[in-house]
């Protein structure tokens, strides 16, 4: 075996191990638009939340602790398809400039830390 092979594995089983690793779950969501904070909800709280701005119309639901969009009028509705609940996790909906995100319970909360 030679240096790269051994670098190659080391890298692979590195990314296997964090990708193992849980992620916590998530205490809030923090919903954007334009890249500018829309709306801050507890991921406890169970909500309907519609989204009309001038770069188009989604609704975001909030239930059970997860966060999923369950209508936008962009074309594709890639954002449709994906339900998040673990700190980290996002939907974005390109077109209509709208990102959801998980939060921790803090703000200062910690994910993980690597040595």
């Amino acid at each position: 075996m030679r240096k790269g092979d051994i670098a190659l594995i080391t890298v692979a089983v590195i990314s296997l191990v964090l990708w193992l690793i849980p992620k916590p779950q998530g205490g809030r969501v923090l919903i954007s638009v334009n890249g500018e904070v829309y709306r801050e909800v507890s991921l406890d709280e169970n909500s309907v939340i519609p989204i009309e701005t001038e770069f188009g119309k989604n609704t975001v639901v909030i239930e059970k602790g997860g966060v999923f969009v369950t209508h936008s009028n962009c074309p594709d509705g890639l954002c449709e398809k994906d339900r998040i609940s673990k700190s980290g996790e996002s939907i974005v909906c390109l077109p209509n400039r709208l990102s959801v995100t998980v939060e921790g319970k803090n703000k200062e909360e910690v994910d993980v830390i690597l040595w």
